[in-house]
């Protein structure tokens, strides 16, 4: 629905110690508390509130909403500052020299401004030329529908199956699979768990010695069957009392074996059955299938020793081809050659749509599905923000008939359909008293129009300049951008750039062309441990942060961005590349930003704040005395009892440290007392 609204941008003052700068809102007041409550609410399904950033896995998205209203508080007509108003910075320049998954960029666009998106990662900057440009979704709709009949015409013969009821023909959802562990005695096969379906009094289990599917609380057991089924938790075999270890000598995809058929009758509806013959020979004739095909394990599809993929390479794991089936090699196969055919602006957004969806169709997955509540769902490979390997591993089909989870038709309708109609009509959320209503932005689109230089930047609203590159080189003229709204890697907590690899390895076969796929993971900003790596993290910010200096209008320009961390090295870091940058902190505020149930911060002392760092730019050095109002208290040790308190007292504490004449290693030294004592 649309709701007509014309709300003022309530501003709240920080308590005590803040600055009271003239210039820009965001110097001196934001809305903190509105933005914890939008904020809090998109955390836990992001991907709904903002979909057209959603088209390729990415990871440590922000919150929307936060970058919503940073914009709307450089908009320079006071009229439009609301978030709820339309637009308000057409034509103004803002950089984000580290753009992730888009997120800064796409609300900029939305708004009406003339953005540059810069990252040194590939899958970054072909997300945002697919995302950012308008395609009907008519159009998109059309080319997926005959890429997706020609898939199928690929695969659908290898998923077909009977059903046990009426022995007709019926089409596979998914393969369950377990996993081979051996003892010093035997062999066995690891699962899950035995129950494979909630259904009302109608369990569906599988048998640990016959290894037959059957429902019900009856079962007559058909005798032992080698290797039995043992349960995730046995750690040792009951009858030689050795542990269970991996089969680390065989291939990856060698050490699991199908246990399970799940598929759809058009009479008898879901249904779940030991594979037969039949199955087994679907797979058998895919493995000859795709032993021809042009996959090998060469340099392209190698694991590199990365603070992530070490876990790959500790489980024998050398090519991230050895992750897929053989029937799920044949669909990458047959997407690539589909892929090469198709017109280049659909060949990006489809691309990207394949590569996401490996995320749903890999040996990595697991089943989640055998709770009522939902039924067959996919644990995809890096719902953990890691590489795990699972006891019950999942084989999707992905050009299965139904839009099931991680099938293709899903992924069209999640992340395609409906980016599309939102893009086209964006949707916030209000929360008055309590209840939360959908408010249509008459005006806004989040598409733009792309150009090949920052000088075609200079005229007209919704232009994107999106580069691949280190921003540190970055070659842009003094004094063109408005404003710097980033979103900066937080030291060691995510170590994206490496697991993104999955996708890269891919990409590349997809794209040949649209990016420099020789990107090293490990170039980035991101610290992998030690004294050395520490320092790198500051250094690589350094040379961004004085590319964002000679850029910005020094007048009013400002560079705005959020970060958090517990530890001390990382906000030392953070200050020195800034003053080696020559910025000084204006003002700081903190919003939420994590959800409390997220898998890499439930049940951790996680920080779930950010603080959002305002700062200008210094017109000399060094930089003539401040006014009091741009003075920092020098800061006491800081409580990290408290998520909030913790990151409004660092920011607090960088501003002083700024401003400070002390040597690099007495702010080192400084940090480290503050956060830790002593």
């Amino acid at each position: 629905m649309s709701v007509p609204l014309q709300l003022s941008f309530h501003l709240q003052a920080d308590e005590a110690q803040a600055p009271q700068a003239e210039g820009l809102p965001i110097d001196a007041s934001f809305p903190e508390e509105e933005i914890d409550e939008l904020a809090r609410r998109e955390s836990f399904n992001k991907h709904l509130y903002r979909p057209n950033t959603y088209l390729h896995k990415w990871w440590a998205r922000r919150s929307g909403t936060t970058f919503r209203y940073i914009l709307k508080s450089l908009v320079p007509d006071a009229g439009r500052r609301g978030y709820y108003e339309p637009g308000g910075l057409e034509g103004t320049v803002i950089l984000d020299p580290m753009m992730g998954g888009g997120t800064i960029v796409h609300e900029a666009i939305r708004l009406g401004a003339n953005v540059i998106g810069v990252d040194i990662d590939p899958i970054p900057v072909v997300q945002a030329r697919a995302t950012l440009t308008h395609l009907p979704l008519s159009a998109k709709r059309a080319v997926f529908r005959d890429f997706l009949r020609a898939l199928e015409r690929e695969l659908s013969s290898l998923y077909r199956t009977t059903c046990p009821e009426c022995d007709q023909p019926a089409e596979t959802q998914f393969v369950l699979y377990g996993l081979r562990r051996r003892c010093a005695c035997r062999e066995v096969l690891y699962l899950d768990s035995l129950l494979l379906r909630e259904n009302h009094g109608q369990n569906v289990y599988i048998c640990p010695r016959c290894r037959q599917v059957y429902a019900g609380p009856s079962h007559r057991c058909q005798g032992p069957r080698e290797p039995s089924i043992v349960v995730k938790g046995t750690r040792r075999c009951e009858q030689c009392s050795a542990p269970f270890e991996d089969l680390l000598d065989e291939p990856f995809r060698d050490r699991y074996v199908p246990l399970v058929v799940v598929a759809h009758c058009s009479d008898h509806a879901l249904f779940f059955k030991a594979p037969d013959p039949v199955d087994l020979a679907h797979i058998a004739r895919a493995h000859e299938l795709a032993s021809s095909m042009d996959l090998s394990d060469d340099a392209a599809f190698r694991v590199p020793a990365g603070p992530k993929s070490r876990d790959l390479l500790s489980h024998n794991v050398t090519s991230f081809t050895q992750l897929f089936t053989a029937r799920q090699l044949i669909y990458v196969h047959a997407a690539q050659t589909l892929l090469r055919d198709l017109p280049h602006e659909h060949r990006l957004w489809l691309a990207l749509l394949v590569s996401t969806s490996l995320d749903f169709n890999c040996l990595l997955c697991g089943y989640k599905g055998a709770g009522i509540r939902r039924p067959g769902a996919i644990r995809h490979v890096f719902s953990h923000h890691a590489y795990s390997f699972p006891y019950t591993a999942l084989e999707n089909n992905p050009v299965f008939s139904g839009k099931r989870s991680g099938t293709l038709q899903r992924l069209f309708a999640d992340r395609v359909a409906r980016a599309g109609r939102w893009a086209r009509q964006p949707v916030e959320t209000l929360i008055s008293d309590g209840l939360a209503t959908k408010v249509t932005l008459r005006g806004e689109v989040d598409a733009g129009i792309p150009v090949d230089d920052v000088d075609a930047l200079a005229g007209g609203a919704r232009r994107f300049l999106v580069l691949q590159q280190d921003a540190g080189t970055l070659d842009i003229p003094e004094g063109s951008v408005a404003h710097v709204v980033t979103d900066p890697p937080y030291y060691d907590s995510v170590q994206y750039s490496d697991l993104s690899h999955f996708f890269r390895v891919w990409l590349r076969t997809f794209l040949p062309n649209e990016a420099d796929w020789r990107y090293d993971p490990l170039s980035s900003a991101v610290s992998e441990g030690g004294t050395l790596a520490d320092h790198k993290y500051g250094a690589v910010l350094g040379r961004i942060w004085r590319t964002c200096h000679h850029a910005l209008d020094k007048t009013h320009g400002r560079l705005i961005f959020t970060f958090h961390h517990w530890d001390p090295d990382a906000w030392a870091e953070l200050t020195l590349s800034l003053r080696r940058a020559r910025f000084l902190l204006v003002n700081r505020w903190v919003v939420f930003s994590e959800n409390p149930t997220s898998v890499h911060v439930r049940d951790l002392k996680a920080l779930k704040h950010d603080v959002v760092l305002v700062l200008r730019p210094c017109t000399s050095q060094p930089e003539p005395a401040e006014p009091d109002s741009l003075r920092w208290s020098e800061p006491e040790p800081i409580d990290t009892a408290d998520s909030e308190r913790f990151c409004r007292d660092c920011g607090a504490a960088l501003g002083w440290f700024l401003g400070a004449a002390l040597s690099e290693e007495e702010i080192r030294d400084r940090w480290r007392h503050l956060l830790e004592g002593g």
